[in-house]
């Protein structure tokens, strides 16, 4: 049993950081939209996708291809909509945007 000990510890310890390891993303194209607030987006998702409603008449834009994304949260409902931090490509300041993880791809 003592043999095992150190093995045990080592895969404990292997374990651990892979779970703590972050995950990157980064959208995919410029082809997705995000808006500021949860409220905007599913108003958006509301008239792109069902014609219901009308388009945001704020708060809303293209999210910048490339951009790295870290997400926040994706608090369960109806669809799956997330918050992110997203920071473009371009050096641009870091923002939050609530969008769908579908934009995303996961960087090695």
């Amino acid at each position: 049993m003592k043999s095992l000990l150190p093995i045990l510890l080592t895969l404990s310890l292997c374990l651990s950081s892979a779970v703590h390891a972050e995950t990157q993303y980064e959208v995919i194209d410029g082809t997705y939209s995000a808006c500021e607030t949860e409220a905007q987006y599913r108003q958006l998702l509301s008239w792109s996708l069902y014609g219901v409603g009308k388009k945001p008449e704020q708060g809303c834009a293209k999210a910048p291809a490339k951009a790295k994304a870290i997400i926040i949260e994706c608090p369960e409902s109806d669809i799956i909509l997330c918050r992110f931090r997203l920071t473009p490509a371009d050096g641009s300041p870091s923002y939050e945007v609530w969008a769908s993880k579908v934009m995303l791809k996961e960087i090695p």
